[in-house]
């Protein structure tokens, strides 16, 4: 590691132990900065004393000398980056060189203490191009001491003072700054979306900025692209941690849905914690024909999607921290899917009670099995079953689009239970998974029954699932939605499906159902919540859909959280 001595301003080699306390500077890059060439050569760094890269270098030098400082490193003339090795090395190492500094000097040179015309200083501040670029994330990170500059290099404030104010322009926790929480205590969803609005100079340095904030070590390739460069980044990441949020990025916006092309992918990293439960998440790693996953998943209807649940939540501040846990759906079969961008890439499962009084009963119908599957690549999961699964992919289309649909789930599967029958029955898709009863022109509700039926109990056993709608009087937007399970005779006809549909539907619109458990019924050993409810990017098949768990094994359930309740 080369330092400036603040006192010779001759560049001195430490190492390890050795290395004596030192400044640090941290700038944005602009047209003529100094260089490792040029502040060797004494005569050249004197000649060119007024340039504004050099300048910075001296008035850093001088502010270490009256700090009482004996050393410096800046980025510009410590690293001879005419050596691809060792300009390797100093970006792995950055992090720490940062988090070691005495002091870090952050210089805004486009702050000034005295703006033009009377403008606001705070907004010149939180303007400044130093929080746009990637590099700087690092160094506002890593040291314990930073202390901001303007451009006459007057003292603005230190980032232990203005903790609150750079953690509103930066998205950065306030407690990550003050140094109360440490980087690595953070989700990668969280880490990355610090990074989601910043960029750099070359398309790789996305990626290899990030080396320190992950505590990852890996070469640097340039020329080999900046997507190219962040997968490796993402691949590395999870040689070495469990997280799953490194894969709650949006598939919509990345040309890859295996890994994300930018940090910009993670909008929903703020909000992304990793879920802290009593069993530990299994391992998943890379292999040449995909990620090797193991998680619980959620069945469906169609045999060719799946919801995998992921092991982090989403954390909604603004109501009370709750937590919705994050399912990705899948498309595929055999255990060998591809990640799915219909209806929606990332769906968040409440698991927290939302005011049905689902947490007094069961807190969670989720799968308790894990899966080892394979997600792979679109090419892959579309050459080897594409034929099959084209009715499900296509079926996702729809003109018009209504304002919204059911999507039906099973959280522990059909068992034996089968669809029998269903009113209206072309509102039922099985192919998606999908329930959507028309509206009625006269009426803002809408509702539809779907009956299951288990042949392998004499007299076969049969539940009906009634799903109602509630729209606004223009019929354009989602008010409320019901769910409500009955019990049906042996026997059920077209004809009688229809009747009890008409039924509940007049009682919906009565307002007969109440309000306390519109969203969920538990009738014998058959359970039926209807809690998530979220829009779909493209209206397709419905402007918004509300996600339907269904279970045929309550008691089951009851006893695994009766044990839970026991052993903990």
């Amino acid at each position: 590691m080369r330092l400036i001595n603040v006192q010779s301003l001759e560049l001195e080699e430490f190492s390890g132990s050795s290395t004596p306390p030192y400044a640090v500077l941290s700038h944005t890059w602009g047209e003529k900065e100094a260089s490792y060439g040029e502040w060797i050569q004494r005569r050249t760094r004197l000649m060119r004393l007024r340039r504004p890269g050099l300048s910075k270098v001296f008035a850093m030098c001088k502010q270490a000398r009256t700090d009482g400082i004996q050393y410096a490193w800046v980025d510009t003339v410590c690293i001879d980056k005419s050596s691809s090795a060792e300009l390797s090395e100093a970006i792995n190492s950055m992090f720490a060189w940062y988090t070691r500094a005495k002091v870090c000097y952050v210089f805004l040179r486009d702050v000034n203490h005295h703006t033009p015309g009377g403008g606001d200083f705070s907004t010149s501040f939180q303007s400044s191009r130093w929080f746009t670029r990637g590099w700087t994330l690092q160094e506002l990170i890593a040291p314990r001491n930073v202390i901001f500059y303007s451009a006459e290099w007057k003292v603005i404030g230190t980032k232990s003072t203005m903790a609150v104010q750079l953690a509103r322009i930066t998205g950065i926790d306030r407690m990550c700054l003050q140094r109360e929480r440490r980087p690595d205590e953070y989700s990668i969803a969280q880490r990355m979306a610090w990074a989601a609005s910043r960029s750099t100079t070359r398309d790789e340095d996305m990626a290899y900025c990030l080396l320190g904030l992950f505590n990852i070590a890996m070469p640097l390739l340039y020329g080999e692209g900046g997507q190219r460069a962040f997968r490796r980044l993402q691949e590395e990441i999870i040689k070495s941690s469990d997280d799953h949020s490194i894969l709650t990025f949006d598939t919509n916006l990345s040309n890859n849905t295996l890994f994300a092309d930018h940090p910009n992918t993670f909008a929903r990293g703020p909000r992304i914690h990793t879920n802290f439960t009593r069993k530990i998440t299994a391992p998943f790693s890379i292999t040449n024909a995909g990620l090797s996953m193991t998680t619980p998943l959620i069945q469906t209807l169609s045999p060719f999607w799946v919801l995998a649940v992921l092991n982090c939540v989403e954390m909604d501040v603004d109501r009370d921290a709750k937590r919705a846990q994050i399912c990705l759906p899948l498309f595929g079969k055999d255990h060998k899917y591809m990640r799915a961008r219909s209806p929606v890439c990332l769906i968040s499962r409440p698991l927290d009670d939302g005011g049905i009084g689902i947490q007094d009963e069961i807190p969670d119908l989720g799968p308790q099995v894990e899966c080892t599957y394979l997600i792979s690549s679109f090419p892959k999961i579309y050459s080897a079953y594409g034929t099959e699964m084209d009715t499900a992919l296509k079926g996702f289309e729809a003109d018009p689009s209504p304002a919204a649909g059911f999507m039906i789930t099973l959280p522990r599967g059909l068992g034996s239970y089968r669809i029998n029958r269903a009113h209206p029955a072309n509102a039922l898709r099985p192919d998606i998974s999908f329930f959507t009863p028309p509206m009625d022109q006269l009426s803002q509700f809408s509702g539809g029954l779907i009956v299951f039926k288990d042949s392998n109990v004499t007299p076969p056993r049969q539940v009906a699932l009634y799903l109602g709608l509630e729209l606004n009087s223009s019929k354009q937007f989602l008010l409320d939605w019901v769910c409500r399970l009955v019990e049906v005779e042996a026997e059920v006809s077209a004809e009688s499906v229809k009747q009890t549909a008409e039924i509940l539907q007049r009682q919906h619109e009565r307002g007969l159902f109440g309000n306390s458990r519109k969203h969920y019924h538990h009738l014998g050993d058959s359970i039926a919540a209807a809690r998530t409810r979220f829009p779909t990017l493209t209206g397709e098949p419905s402007k918004e859909v509300i996600m339907v768990e269904v279970v045929f094994e309550a008691q089951s359930i009851l006893e695994e959280w009766d044990d839970l309740d026991f052993n903990t």
